[in-house]
């Protein structure tokens, strides 16, 4: 997956003149991040219901075991609270487990794989410059697959053109967040990398996508980034500074 996130600041100047302002500066900050449990085995053909006509309480309902399951581990999460917030409850520090355990328990001992990336003298707020950010990391998926014998690309002159899209680019952004059509002339065909980033810098990412949702090559199209997914970081930072106080 790519982590994707702004970064800001000033250039103040020593003496401020007519052709010497204070400037604020904007860049993108990229890195690579392997998952540590591999989603190979989960199947990538579809939905399995479509949400239209599917019953949400067949989605939520939980069973028998599942209920159990969480009540163990509130009672867990319940522990840790009282013996942090009371002297008195620090004799159950003993009997509380370090870890809650899962079917991945090994997995998630071990350290994510984190590949730092060029920094992007790009703006975030400009979607033209967005673009320019998308089409990067585009190209860097391209060489790395071809780096490592997975892909052969193809002279893009050489891809005949697609078919037009069916509707203009919309505030809801619809044709981001469609899954890509495979080509089959396409050297990555299938190849879908994930990109996370906070709430609004995946919405900008989304628009950005959707800009090029009427260009003829998959390439062009930017369909390898897929799918925009949030990652609220800004929300831990914030509970962590309250856990701080």
């Amino acid at each position: 997956m790519l982590v994707l996130d702004n970064i800001d600041w000033d250039v103040k100047v020593h003496d401020m003149r007519s052709d010497q302002q204070n400037r604020s500066v904007h860049a993108v900050a990229t890195s690579m991040v392997f998952d540590r449990i591999s989603s190979s085995n989960i199947p990538d053909n579809g939905p399995k219901k479509n949400l239209n006509d599917c019953n949400l309480m067949d989605l939520l309902t939980l069973s028998v075991q599942e209920i159990q399951c969480m009540r163990e581990r509130y009672k867990i999460f319940l522990g840790r609270i009282l013996c942090e917030s009371f002297p008195a409850f620090n004799v159950l520090k003993d009997v509380l487990p370090a870890h809650t355990a899962c079917r991945y328990s090994a997995e998630m001992r071990t350290q994510s794989v984190v590949v730092p990336l060029p920094v992007l003298m790009k703006d975030e707020k400009k979607y033209s410059e967005l673009v320019d950010v998308l089409d990067q990391l585009e190209a860097w998926v391209r060489e790395i697959y071809a780096k490592a014998g997975l892909c052969n690309p193809a002279e893009e002159d050489h891809i005949p053109p697609a078919p037009p899209i069916l509707a203009p680019s919309r505030p809801d952004q619809p044709s981001s967040h469609l899954p890509p059509v495979p080509s089959e002339d396409d050297p990555l065909v299938d190849v879908k990398i994930p990109c996370f980033g906070d709430q609004l810098t995946r919405v900008r990412l989304a628009g950005a996508k959707d800009l090029r949702a009427g260009c003829h090559t998959p390439r062009d199209r930017l369909d390898h980034l897929y799918p925009f997914r949030i990652v609220d970081w800004h929300a831990k930072r914030s509970f962590l500074k309250v856990q701080s106080l």
